[in-house]
């Protein structure tokens, strides 16, 4: 595989990282602590944060660029998690 396509992917899969701590962040803001199932969602959206550190160190060791959608991802993955 070439180093071009890996740094595709490398982006796509940082995004998707993004993504889901944006998704994690919305639902938190709207349930807070108050939900049954809080603590888990908590739980789970500390398990992404932590991924998208892996990947965001891997993306500064290779010099991949973030995906030039990350503003939308981050608008849109709150809205998304918060509705």
């Amino acid at each position: 595989m070439s180093e071009r396509k890996t740094d595709r992917m490398v982006r796509v899969d940082q995004a998707g990282e993004y993504g889901a701590t944006r998704i994690y962040a919305g639902q938190l803001a709207v349930m807070g602590n108050r939900a049954p199932l809080a603590g888990e969602v908590a739980a789970m959206a500390d398990q992404e944060a932590a991924h998208l550190r892996k990947f965001d160190a891997l993306m500064a060791r290779r010099g991949v660029r973030p995906t030039a959608l990350q503003p939308v991802w981050n608008v849109a993955g709150f809205a998304l998690g918060a509705a």
